[in-house]
């Protein structure tokens, strides 16, 4: 598990470490990762999960191209996702692809086009693809993928929380250790747990109603007044 994080963090900051002819600084990401404030919680894959063996210096174009596609393939599956989420069953808001190594452009768009094809945008947002590379590739690795996306299945992970979250609370379970801190000064460790479920439920709902009216925005309004698009 550490070294999956490890991977995914080393992914992500290679743009700050290595030069590259397409490089996306981290406050690009945030820009167009996060359409509106309260929904900024990302989905995280990488690709490969393991170590691939060396196709050597002498892989043509084809090679490449089939490797790339294969790291596309691998990287929108559920199980390179780095939270237990299936994106193919949410609905897209914005999407940050980042290569390292020998990813040639024409396969990196490519792929954006096919993956199009299979996947929910919101309609306002269809051509919501950002595209990254670092010529630099991880260490033991000829090229790698980094996906960050912003999609409603998070929902799920949020759902599981808040399930947990109730049946310990109900019982007042493990309440005792927050309220040696909470109710220092004055505060009220109650009412500080009933707000936090009660945003957590919120937000729930808001990415329940995007999903459900195919993304909202706005354009089309949302009927969340909180939802303010970040210019």
């Amino acid at each position: 598990m550490n070294e999956l994080a490890a991977q995914m963090l080393s992914h992500l900051t290679a743009s700050m470490r290595f030069e590259g002819s397409l490089n996306v600084d981290l406050n690009e990401v945030t820009m167009n990762l996060v359409p509106f404030p309260r929904l900024k919680f990302l989905l995280s894959s990488i690709a490969p999960l393991q170590a691939t063996p060396r196709s050597g210096a002498g892989a043509g174009a084809a090679s490449v191209s089939q490797a790339v596609d294969g790291l596309f393939s691998q990287l929108l599956h559920r199980d390179s996702q780095l939270i237990k989420a299936d994106p193919k069953h949410g609905m897209y808001l914005a999407c940050a692809l980042m290569a390292r190594g020998h990813v040639p452009m024409s396969d990196l768009v490519r792929n954006v086009d096919r993956i199009k094809k299979s996947v929910s945008m919101v309609p306002w947002n269809p051509d919501g693809f950002k595209i990254g590379i670092c010529g630099t590739p991880p260490a033991g690795e000829e090229r790698a993928l980094l996906c960050l996306s912003n999609n409603c299945c998070i929902t799920d992970t949020f759902d599981r929380l808040e399930t947990r979250f109730n049946m310990l609370y109900r019982r007042r379970a493990m309440v005792h250790h927050y309220e040696r801190f909470m109710n220092v000064g004055g505060g009220d460790a109650k009412a500080l747990l009933d707000s936090a479920a009660d945003n957590l439920h919120t937000l729930i709902e808001e990415y329940q109603q995007t999903q459900d009216r195919g993304g909202g925005g706005a354009d089309q309004g949302c009927g969340l007044g909180r939802f303010i698009p970040v210019l």
